[in-house]
């Protein structure tokens, strides 16, 4: 926007030098040589690539806040991808059926994430502030305003060939031949496209990790055999289904009352039977 009111305020500048015929030949030619030099810093296609590999307190914390800068800056995350690695593990055996586990384990992030030009710098000392150190950070400059160059130029021969063909009458080879032609301005356009969105936004590339961490946790026992009766409660229990089972004989017994009486009978009746008979003896004799 500010290179095009600049090109218009400069055409306005020649065109009032033109009409006052004052100096008309040195105004025109230092019109254009500004023209050139504005137009030549238009085209030209600086695209700046970035990289920083560094170590954070917490990884999780870190991806939050350089997500949050980019979207200030006034770009966007492109990649995200966090993980951990776990290193070791350890259970141990609490009371209540429960256990402790710890773990050992490792986080990192990969990030890639698109700002405007103008603020990759300020942007890339801001994150290189938030970790412990850095152990890598590369900024590359690729000037691709030849590429862009040649890829407009060759462009415009295209047209202009397909322009000059457009009323001659073709065979199907020929127009096969404007198709390609066609095609190949479509795909020129669109690499000059990227050119110009690679220019006015950077690409930075990061990678986070931090220090092992220990993660701490109580949970439920998942072996059946922890969840075990304890001892005391076992010899409550026993003493209560001792009584239980001796209070039922007992009760079963009773019921039992009839016969109990039929055999005291019987057995009273056999031991006066054996005395009467035991006298008689004795008599005899």
């Amino acid at each position: 926007m500010k290179t095009k009111i600049l090109m218009a305020l400069l055409a306005g500048t020649v065109l009032l030098a033109a009409c006052k015929g004052s100096g008309s030949s040195s105004s025109a030619d230092s019109a254009k040589r500004a023209a050139a030099q504005m137009d030549s810093a238009e085209n030209t296609k600086l695209v700046k690539t970035g990289e920083i590999r560094f170590k954070v307190k917490d990884v999780r914390q870190a991806t939050q806040q350089i997500s949050k800068l980019t979207t200030l800056c006034g770009g966007m995350v492109m990649h995200h991808d966090m993980h951990s690695n776990i290193i070791s593990q350890q259970s141990i055996d609490m009371p209540n059926d429960s256990v402790k586990k710890l773990t050992v384990y490792n986080s990192t992030a990969d990030m890639t994430i698109k700002v405007p030009v103008e603020y990759v710098e300020v942007l890339m000392d801001s994150i290189a502030q938030m970790g412990a150190y850095v152990d890598n950070r590369k900024m590359e400059v690729e000037d691709r305003s030849l590429d862009y160059l040649s890829e407009k130029l060759k462009s415009q021969n295209r047209i202009a060939s397909v322009n000059q063909r457009r009323h001659i009458k073709l065979t199907q080879r020929g127009a096969d031949s404007i198709l390609q032609l066609k095609d190949d301005v479509v795909d020129r356009k669109i690499s000059n496209m990227r050119t110009d969105e690679a220019a006015k936004f950077s690409v930075l590339n990061l990678n986070l990790y931090q220090n092992n961490t220990i993660a701490k946790e109580i949970v439920l026992s998942d072996d059946l055999s922890h969840y075990n009766t304890p001892l005391g409660t076992r010899v409550g229990m026993a003493f209560s289904n001792g009584w239980h089972y001796f209070s039922a004989m007992i009760v079963g017994l009773l019921n039992l009352w009839v016969f109990l009486l039929i055999g005291a009978l019987i057995w009273i009746g056999i031991v006066i039977y054996k005395r009467k008979k035991q006298n008689k003896a004795e008599a005899t004799t």
